[in-house]
């Protein structure tokens, strides 16, 4: 028993021995191989990142395209609104639809994020508006917006449409 004993000490030294060596060539490896770990979890965070933005620019492309097809359409109420006036209770009632359209359309822009654009009394911004005219105002002091040709929209940063507009002179 006892030289069972000796043997077992024996092991658990010799163990402890690999042990310690183990410990210090990993710590050496570990001092040897730092840099060029540091390094490629920096390239993993910038690949990361990288394709996060690429992910939310490709969201925000796909977006501006569907917006930029579905504005065709909400021209053509805006067209229609301006030209057609309802004289009769069925016409009113087929123009309160033709309404209620148009503002689901609206309620799904806003949703996905999709702003209008101030224009009649806001400042000429180059960035989001497109002077098709000038005219003269007594309302509007001069490089103000004084009338509303099409509607322009945004998401976020990004411009949809320039709004069409008349400028005061």
């Amino acid at each position: 028993l006892q030289r069972k004993l000796e043997v077992l000490k024996s092991d658990i030294t010799k163990i402890e021995e690999q042990y310690a060596e183990a410990s210090q060539q990993l710590e050496v490896e570990k001092e040897e191989w730092k840099p060029q770990l540091d390094q490629l979890d920096t390239e993993l965070k910038n690949i990361q990142n990288r394709l996060s933005e690429q992910s939310s620019n490709s969201n925000v492309q796909a977006k501006v395209a569907v917006v930029k097809k579905i504005l065709e359409f909400l021209d053509n109420f805006d067209r229609a609104f301006g030209a057609v006036k309802p004289e009769s209770d069925a016409e009113k009632e087929v123009e309160a639809d033709y309404r209620a359209t148009y503002n689901m359309i609206l309620d799904v822009f806003g949703k996905l994020g999709v702003e209008e654009i101030p224009t009649v009394g806001a400042e000429f911004d180059y960035d989001l508006h497109q002077a098709v005219m000038q005219m003269p105002s007594d309302e509007y002091e001069e490089g103000f917006v004084c009338q509303e040709l099409q509607k322009g929209y945004k998401i976020g940063d990004e411009l949809v449409r320039a709004a069409f507009v008349a400028v005061a002179a």
